[in-house]
């Protein structure tokens, strides 16, 4: 069985007249041990982009077969599944008459010559792709279900309306971890692609990495222990929560996903869970100061499943204060997560800057975004940033580099969401 436990760490006092509190909420889920029924019921749909690109050079859709075997192999004994050709079309390539077939290894075996057949030639229409899953899980109601999506270039063959009402129509009904392999695609669509349907999204600079990383996802979906977990939120009356994203092991906006359960509640659906650990920035704001010198209860997070079944929860509490040596602190925790958010932001920021070509309001982003990677540690941030920004020798002066490889942009854009824990580096 899995159990969860939910730690709530905060200040834990406001100045008398703050109306916004802040803390980080961490969930951890693991395999207790104990005896219980397991939920077996796993579906994998994976969606193979073949458009002619993807033959720019050859070994991208060879690499790419062989990443869609992996994953086949890698699935549950029993889990039903299917392979989809995505071009300006999708089209079924195992089951070839479309649906979904059990994981036996008469299947698996089948569906690889299949996939080793797919030839690469078209379009990218992204959301008709999502759309095929969508219609291919439809029949897989109460289990896990989990897509992986391919793709080498840009969302070309629909239009940005499409590709979202897309995305909206298959919220909800399957995860999608999306990857971007060689050069040409689009970070702001793979994103997309993982904040609407709660999974991933990643950079695969050499095709021949395929393999190892649709196994480690279709492993990863394969071990999920819960379909659906959602944080549902209590705060008092004429509160509301004014942020709340995810901080590790990536940054995630939950704001967009609330979904009201009464006046004060508000579900935030979190998508399926392993034994894993991961960790919630939130932001109560509109509470009523008030002057007991017992804690208030300034927000509730339970974890519940679609069957509303309680697997945990928390308190965030504080006391109102004129002391400033007490309500300035923060918890470790909670300026930890506050300044990864932070990091994200100017990050993201400064590179959206430089698509511009506006290297000054790039630079007002990267330099703080520069300190708040060495604050934390976060070493493949630095690297990054040490990619598009160099120190004059002679002044001392932070630049922004000459020359800057576009498609450099588009991998940040992917990595800049990742966080690791804190390791304060002393900065340059």
């Amino acid at each position: 069985m899995i159990s969860f436990t939910v730690q709530a760490d905060s200040s834990g006092f406001l100045a008398r007249d703050t109306t916004d509190a802040h803390a980080l909420v961490t969930v951890r889920a693991r395999e207790d041990g104990t005896p219980g029924h397991r939920n077996t019921d796993y579906a994998e749909v994976i969606i193979v982009d073949c458009s002619g690109s993807m033959m720019a050079p050859p070994t991208k859709i060879y690499a790419a077969r062989r990443a869609a075997c992996a994953a086949v192999d890698a699935l549950r004994p029993g889990a039903r599944f299917a392979v989809i050709r995505g071009t300006s079309t999708a089209q079924p390539v195992y089951p070839p008459g479309g649906g979904l077939a059990p994981a036996t290894a008469e299947h698996q075996a089948e569906a690889k010559r299949h996939i080793n057949r797919i030839d690469a030639a078209g379009g990218t229409a992204i959301g008709r792709w999502l759309l095929a899953a969508r219609d291919l899980f439809a029949a897989h109601t109460g289990g896990f279900r989990h897509a992986i999506l391919l793709t080498d270039g840009k969302n070309e063959h629909e239009t940005p309306a499409a590709f979202q009402a897309a995305l909206a129509a298959c919220q909800g009904r399957f995860q999608c971890d999306s990857r971007g392999v060689g050069r040409g695609w689009i970070a702001a669509e793979l994103n997309a692609v993982s904040d609407a349907l709660l999974g991933s999204a990643r950079d695969i600079a050499d095709p021949a990495d395929l393999a190892a990383d649709f196994q480690k996802m279709t492993d990863t979906a394969m071990a999920r222990l819960q379909p659906e977990i959602a944080l549902r939120v209590w705060v008092p009356k004429n509160a509301q929560v004014s942020s709340f994203k995810q901080v590790t092991p990536a940054i995630s906006d939950l704001l967009g996903r609330a979904r009201p359960v009464s006046a004060l509640e508000c579900d935030f659906p979190t998508g399926a869970w392993g034994a894993e650990q991961r960790s919630y920035h939130i932001t109560v704001s509109g509470l009523r100061p008030r002057t007991s010198p017992d804690p208030c209860r300034l927000a509730r997070i339970s974890l519940v499943s679609g069957e509303q079944q309680s697997f945990g929860q928390a308190d965030i509490t504080a006391v109102w204060t004129p002391d400033p040596a007490l309500y300035t602190q923060r918890s470790r925790l909670e300026e930890q997560g506050h300044k990864m958010i932070r990091l994200e932001r100017t990050f993201t920021e400064g590179i959206d800057a430089l698509r511009r070509g506006d290297g000054p309001t790039a630079l007002t982003y990267l330099l703080p975004a520069r300190g708040l990677a060495y604050d934390l540690g976060d070493a493949e941030k630095i690297e990054m940033l040490d990619r598009v920004l160099r120190t004059d020798p002679a002044t001392g002066e932070v630049r922004i580099r000459d020359g800057v490889d576009p498609h450099d942009l588009e991998v940040f854009g992917v990595r800049s969401r990742f966080t690791r824990p804190a390791e304060p580096k002393d900065a340059p």
